[in-house]
């Protein structure tokens, strides 16, 4: 849907009439009057460049006049170059008759449609406000000059757009969101499965650790085993030196018993008991 055959496409050209009331100003306002008119021929034989150049010529001699600066902004339209058209337009807003000042906010409106399509297309978020902008400068023509047909139609296509964009906008709203979430979801998913490995990997060093412990614990019990083998489960503990001694004199004592058991069993035999006397006291008590 382009917008070149939907939009109602009007550049208005403006005649330089001035009334002058010093002589000595004559001659200039000719001049530039004859410098527009030429300007306007070649405009309207296609040759924008050409007329541009006019244009710009004659408004150094004329500066503070809003027709060339229209004219030039005309121009600059046809060109393609739609930032300097509206900045053209906006610098003739001292423009005072009324249906010049109607045509002038026309072809503005035009000027900040085209940049909302351009906008548009390239899916910026921008477009809307300068088809509000578009829309505001054809309200402020159709107040200078209600019939206005072209502007009438023109008003009802910016209208639509600005549904169309802002539809646009919420769908780049509602993808952005979309993938906001989808984003949020990945990056949860990442940390998530982060976490999980680190866990993993800890787990995995525990099992090790614990593995290692085991192997260790069945190496002591296996060199204890080792050691005890070599060791004679029969032989008894040798004495210690104070036991070699005890052993010895139960030995000794065994030997003396055993030699003199068969002596008419003298061991066994009590002793005769002997009255001894005692020497008399030499004196009795």
């Amino acid at each position: 849907m382009s917008p070149v055959h939907n939009v109602l496409m009007r550049t208005t050209l403006t005649v330089t009439i001035l009334v002058l009331t010093v002589l000595a100003s004559v001659c200039l306002a000719d001049k530039t009057y004859s410098d527009n008119k030429k300007g306007n021929r070649l405009y309207n034989d296609g040759k924008y460049e050409e007329a541009l150049k006019v244009y710009d010529d004659a408004a150094i001699e004329a500066p503070q006049e809003p027709r060339l600066r229209m004219n030039k902004g005309s121009a600059l339209y046809r060109l393609g170059r739609l930032d300097e058209a509206q900045e053209a337009y906006e610098s003739a807003e001292s423009v005072k008759d009324k249906r010049a000042a109607a045509d002038r906010l026309y072809n503005l409106g035009n000027t900040q449609f085209f940049q909302g399509e351009q906008l548009f297309q390239q899916g910026n978020q921008k477009a809307s406000e300068k088809y509000k902008e578009a829309l505001q400068s054809y309200i402020r023509s159709l107040d200078l000059h209600p019939s206005d047909k072209d502007a009438k139609w023109n008003l009802q296509i910016t209208q639509q757009r600005i549904k169309q964009a802002q539809q646009m906008q919420n769908q780049d709203q509602d993808g952005k969101d979309k993938k906001d979430d989808q984003d949020k979801k990945e990056s949860q998913d990442k940390q998530n499965q982060d976490k999980q490995d680190k866990q993993d990997k800890q787990d995995q060093q525990d099992n090790k650790d614990e593995q290692k412990d085991q192997q260790d614990r069945q190496q002591d019990q296996q060199q204890q085993q080792d050691q005890g083998s070599k060791e004679d489960p029969q032989q008894k503990p040798q004495p210690r030196p104070q036991d070699e001694k005890e052993q010895m004199q139960k030995q000794e004592a065994q030997r003396l018993i055993q030699q003199f058991s068969d002596d008419d069993k003298a061991l066994n035999k009590p002793k005769e008991l002997k009255a001894v006397e005692g020497r008399r006291p030499e004196k009795d008590w």
